[in-house]
């Protein structure tokens, strides 16, 4: 099973693509890989490599941030809680007694 942060490039990756009119057929000629491998990044299925991230880097003129700003939004409101991660091993160590 693919983790929810891979599941997030995929789709941010396809929200790259459609935002510059490319077809998932060139992405994954440029990328060397097939169409259905393209298809199972896009909708989380299959995660990406950092080879290819590198590429699509390129191919996007983008910066390798803008792969993860959905992820970085997800640790944004998570953090907001109030809780550090010191905080959170205390209530852990409180639990187990």
């Amino acid at each position: 099973m693919i983790s929810k942060n891979a599941s997030l490039v995929g789709k941010r990756i396809k929200m790259m693509r459609l935002a510059r009119g490319l077809r998932q057929k060139y992405l994954a000629e440029r990328l060397e890989i097939s169409q259905a491998n393209m298809s199972n990044i896009e909708s989380g299925r299959c995660a990406v490599t950092i080879d290819h991230l590198i590429i699509l880097r390129e191919i996007f003129a983008c910066s390798m941030n803008d792969f993860f700003v959905d992820i970085e939004k997800s640790a944004d409101k998570s953090s907001k809680r109030g809780y550090t991660v010191e905080d959170l091993f205390k209530i852990v160590a409180k639990l187990k007694g």
